[in-house]
């Protein structure tokens, strides 16, 4: 249940509660009274205004008791709670008795009304009442049409002497109090159960979110609050536990960023320092006039020019990386037919991978549309099959470059018949710097970069590479990019 419904119905219980309370109050009345008469105890009039009341009530309930019922035996029982000895009660019925109760030596009384005029007054169609206080003596009466039949209630009451209604007055007391305690009893304990209710549904997640709040200040980022109503905390409760787990997941990839920084400065300057101190040897060399001769100045000229392009080739993968993490403000994609730029790819530069000892073919399907970034991708294509050339063991290398649609995403696999890599080195190819040459031999050849922009390249074009080892040997690179929809 939500917090809302809770608040409705406790509220609903607020209103409710005072209707309750008047029938509880209704009832023990009704119910004191019932018990009164039964008792043998009776009220007497013993003033102008408890004759009013008395008169009052029990006209009010002949009458009532005449609209629903045809019969007055229900009414009896208030009529019996007055003095049977200085009080008489008359009801007719078109002008003959149909109810009575009470000391009939009153009915004279009664009769001195009727000559008296006061019911030839009463007489019409309509409704119509007389009282009268004359010292001790109290009379009343009151003539009501019942389904367009005329009744005439006649109470005649005297002052009683020696006598009194005293232990009803102490009963009506004690009944009072008694409501009255019942009733603060009744409102405290219904207060006190609606508010810890409410409260309880309001503090209880509040002193989750803050034990989960002081368990995350400590470092504990493994907290995870249980809540299992469905009200409106559970957003907030869904979205505390999201949070814990994204602040995980981020102090988790930031201490991995870390370590991969540390590797990668730890590989650069490794790998720098090796073309640096080959071109100072040589430097060197050519100072302290080691090449005595031109073929060893021109062989030592031609070392510190290879050295320097590694340098350079370095300095631009470098470069690169820096750009992909930059995205796509730094390389912005648009919508390019893969297959037409790998074949315009493949024939701009065959000539030249074939002189390196690279046979490269390419098989595309037509018309297959992609938001990419050209320039980015035959980067990748040219590290890829560089990377064939690289680790080539025999003269030439075959290099097959294919394009084709899977579903709903664009394909472009390479694969080479080259000696493949072990199935450890397979998750490890786009990590800077990793070579699986453990001895880190061939940085003439590479700067170690390569695959690593490959696997930026294609997240920053919402695309997936994948590695996997040929039949019966080779590597195969699987490229996945989400085709363009028309």
């Amino acid at each position: 249940m939500t917090i809302k419904k809770s608040l409705i119905l406790s509220h609903i219980a607020v209103c409710v509660l005072p209707f309750l309370m008047t029938l509880f109050i209704l009832a023990a009345a009704f119910g004191g009274l019932f018990l009164y008469a039964e008792s043998g105890n009776h009220v007497m009039a013993e003033s102008s205004f408890q004759f009013n009341i008395i008169s009052n009530a029990v006209k009010g309930m002949i009458f009532h008791t005449l609209r629903h019922h045809r019969e007055l035996d229900q009414a009896a029982w208030v009529m019996e709670l007055t003095d049977p000895v200085e009080t008489y009660i008359l009801v007719e019925k078109k002008g003959k008795v149909f109810y009575e109760y009470g000391n009939d030596v009153l009915e004279i009384e009664v009769e001195a009304l009727k000559n008296s005029g006061v019911t030839g007054r009463l007489t019409g169609n309509h409704n119509d009442s007389y009282s009268l206080t004359d010292g001790d003596r109290y009379q009343f009466v009151e003539r009501k049409f019942v389904r367009q039949e005329p009744y005439d209630v006649y109470v005649i009451a005297h002052k009683p002497w020696h006598r009194n209604d005293g232990a009803i007055e102490r009963a009506f007391h004690f009944t009072t109090r008694f409501i009255e305690i019942v009733l603060l009893i009744l409102i405290v304990v219904v207060s006190w159960l609606l508010s810890r209710f409410i409260m309880g549904r309001i503090l209880r997640p509040l002193k989750e979110l803050e034990k989960g709040a002081g368990e995350i200040r400590k470092g504990n980022l493994d907290i995870s609050i249980s809540y299992d109503h469905h009200d409106e905390f559970m957003p907030a409760i869904d979205a505390f536990n999201l949070m814990a787990g994204k602040l995980k997941k981020s102090l988790a990839e930031e201490a991995e960023n870390e370590e991969n920084r540390k590797q990668l400065i730890a590989s650069m300057a490794h790998d720098i320092r090796t073309p640096i101190t080959a071109i100072r040897a040589y430097v060197e060399g050519l100072i302290d006039h080691v090449a005595s001769t031109p073929e060893m100045q021109d062989r030592y000229l031609h070392v510190i020019a290879r050295k320097t392009e590694v340098l350079n080739r370095m300095v631009e993968q470098l470069f690169l990386l820096s750009k992909l993490d930059l995205g796509e403000k730094a390389l912005p994609l648009e919508t390019v037919d893969l297959s037409e730029s790998a074949k315009r790819f493949v024939a701009d530069n065959e000539l030249g991978w074939k002189k390196r000892g690279a046979l490269v073919t390419v098989e595309a399907q037509e018309n297959i549309k992609v938001k990419m970034n050209p320039l980015l991708l035959e980067r990748v294509g040219e590290n890829l099959i560089s990377n064939s050339i690289r680790y080539k063991t025999k003269d030439l290398v075959h290099v097959q470059v294919r394009v084709k649609k899977e579903g709903n995403k664009a394909l472009l696999l390479v694969t080479d018949d080259g000696p493949g890599v072990t199935e450890e080195s397979l998750k490890k190819l786009t990590e800077a710097f990793y070579r699986t040459d453990k001895a880190r031999s061939k940085t003439d050849q590479g700067s170690g970069l390569g695959l690593a922009i490959v696997k930026r390249a294609m997240d920053l074009m919402n695309g997936n590479v994948e590695f996997r080892n040929a039949a019966p040997h080779g590597l195969e690179v699987r490229l996945d990019l989400p085709l363009e929809e028309p």
